[in-house]
């Protein structure tokens, strides 16, 4: 059981678990959970989970796990393995951040066009989440408009949350400019308070079931602004072209994960 404590400023953000991993068997969340501390020692982000995990193969790893969709903190026991069947000690992918970084910076889908490289890359309308990418964590919403309009014609990794399988994955989309449509990316995003990743459970009914009837509302009432600045935006049309005249300097912040270390 967890216990409902103080939000931690920063720690290590659960991004991917893999099936019958480590991880998986010591019941991490992908996107919910972060990992803030190891047998009791504070974590940073000079890959000090990483160096525990390797130290202590086969043996257990007590970790605190704050989980951001409860907003409660649980003890987590998980042994480490290089012989489970797959990638890294934990079969994790983790990125170091703040908590409320991660919460405040995601960009929800919302219609995906057809024919467009947000529907060739199997964006989902309204359930998607985009949340960051393998080397970079958004800091602004501004950001994110300036990396993809940067990034035209190449090959983009994105993580996306997706609330009907509760689970995140990874995406390739490729920002084309001249695919047929508006935008680059040919799909609407929201991003501010009315478009937040739900972070907690409604009374006894399922996920499922709550995942299901908002989707119909949304669906049903939504009107896509059109002022670029407003809570949600095609990408990226022209009048953002002035964002990637220089890429910021925070994208330059890492995502880790568990393997990368595995075969030094």
């Amino acid at each position: 059981m967890g216990s409902t404590e103080s939000v931690p400023e920063v720690g290590y953000h659960v991004l991917q678990v893999a099936p019958n991993s480590p991880g998986s068997r010591a019941g991490l969340v992908a996107f919910f959970d972060f990992i803030v501390s190891a047998n009791e020692q504070p974590l940073n982000e000079d890959s000090t989970l990483l160096d525990i995990l390797r130290e202590n193969l086969s043996d257990e790893v007590r970790m605190k796990v704050y989980n951001t969709r409860e907003g409660t903190t649980r003890d987590v026991k998980i042994i480490p393995s290089n012989s489970w069947g797959g990638a890294g000690f934990a079969g994790i992918s983790v990125r170091f951040c703040s908590l409320s970084q991660t919460n405040e910076h995601v960009w929800h889908v919302l219609n995906v066009h057809s024919r467009s490289p947000a529907e060739a890359a199997g964006l989902e309308s309204y359930t998607d989440y985009i949340v960051g990418t393998p080397e970079i964590v958004f800091n602004d919403q501004e950001d994110f408009y300036a990396f993809v309009r940067a990034k035209e014609n190449t090959s983009i990794p994105f993580y996306v949350y997706s609330t009907m399988t509760d689970t995140v994955r990874l995406v390739t989309i490729v920002p084309n400019s001249k695919w047929g449509g508006n935008g680059s990316l040919g799909c609407d995003v929201g991003y501010g308070y009315l478009h937040k990743i739900p972070t907690k459970h409604f009374g006894g009914e399922s996920m499922a079931k709550v995942k299901e009837t908002s989707v119909s509302k949304i669906t049903q009432n939504l009107t896509v602004p059109k002022n670029p600045l407003s809570s949600s935006v095609d990408l990226l049309s022209p009048e953002y072209e002035h964002l990637a005249e220089e890429v910021p300097k925070q994208f330059q912040q890492q995502v880790y994960q568990d393997h990368i270390s595995q075969n030094e």
